[in-house]
């Protein structure tokens, strides 16, 4: 159930930890980078990132930090948004959907992606969804 750009993510975030980079990324213009997150087209796992300074769920502010984009061209709102859309389409109820989104937001923050009152805000935020 775990999504590939999810662990991709994790493993491109460890990597660049322990190389000593930066998760902020100046937002360089390069061509053919058509969401302008300074991936080119072809290596862009997520064409059209979300660039908004905090990530957003369901329309609500969640005030967590969305990083630059990763070198697949993810955003962290990308991959936020992927996991609740794979959790929506494997759920078919309401509480599988909130268990799911518990069972990834555990993963993030075991991986010291997102802290615990981060992850208490996303599941606040689901719950909450219709």
């Amino acid at each position: 159930m775990h999504s590939d750009k999810l662990r991709r993510f994790l493993a491109v975030s460890a990597m660049a930890f322990f190389l000593g980079a930066s998760s902020a990324q100046a937002q360089v213009s390069i061509i053919g980078d058509s969401d302008g997150d300074g991936v080119q087209d072809i290596e862009d796992q997520c064409s059209n990132s979300d660039l908004s300074a905090t990530v957003f769920i369901n329309g609500v502010n969640t005030g967590i930090q969305n990083t630059g984009a990763n070198p697949a061209g993810c955003t962290f709102a990308d991959l936020v948004q992927e996991m609740i859309d794979e959790c929506l389409d494997d759920a078919k109820n309401h509480g599988q959907f909130v268990s799911c989104v518990s069972h990834e937001t555990n993963i993030l923050k075991r991986a010291k992606t997102i802290t615990g009152k981060q992850k208490g805000k996303i599941q606040s935020i689901v719950a909450k969804m219709q």
